[in-house]
């Protein structure tokens, strides 16, 4: 039996705002998703646009009819398109497929998984995706933890100054995890450790 309470966001289909951006140039009227993990409701909409120029999408969920708008953000240079949220008409790149509708994470009480991450796994997150950041995802022992960023060579063609100043930062974060991890192997093997000594 699971002790889970929290929903968290890989636990809901989802679409993304970026699926939606080539329909902006689209004919009006009927179109469906290819996103297989979405009933058919999820799936079907009819693509409108009101007087003013502003695309929506509109699904059919339970007979009820549930409008999406779509907004571009014109701020920036990749004029990003957004979803707006029909429960508290915000801006969200992604909304996630609940029995009714879509909303986003926040409406619905959505978690992300690495918010219930103890605090060892947090930092072996972030070291490891500095690492791959550094070194590639490919290279070897990457995300061995027994290893540390000084086993690792200079990437070709990065200057040592800036090497140095990343390669520092995740060797202080590999000394908080091995703090941290000699912590919990404190509390967890304490008494049976004593013994032996």
């Amino acid at each position: 039996m699971s002790n889970q309470t929290r929903p968290y966001t890989t636990e809901y289909p989802r679409i993304n705002a970026i699926i939606f951006k080539q329909l902006l140039d689209k004919p009006l009227g009927s179109y469906s998703l290819s996103n297989g993990s979405l009933g058919d409701e999820h799936r079907k909409f009819e693509l409108k646009e009101n007087e003013k120029g502003d695309r929506s999408v509109t699904f059919i969920i339970n007979s009820k009819s549930h409008k999406i708008d779509l907004r571009m953000d014109n701020r920036s240079v990749s004029h990003k398109l957004y979803l707006c949220c029909s429960y508290c008409h915000k801006q969200r790149q992604s909304l996630y497929a609940i029995k009714t509708a879509y909303a986003c994470r926040e409406c619905i009480g959505l978690h992300y998984p690495c918010q219930s991450e103890r605090p060892k796994d947090r930092l072996m997150r972030r070291i490891r995706k500095k690492r791959q950041s550094l070194w590639g995802s490919d290279y070897p022992d990457i995300n061995n933890m027994f290893k540390n960023a000084n086993d690792f060579f200079k990437p070709k063609f990065m200057k040592w100054e800036k090497f140095v100043e990343k390669r520092s930062a995740i060797f202080s974060l590999e000394r908080q995890y091995w703090k941290v991890q000699a912590e919990s192997m404190r509390k967890t093997y304490g008494k049976f450790m004593d013994r032996i000594n």
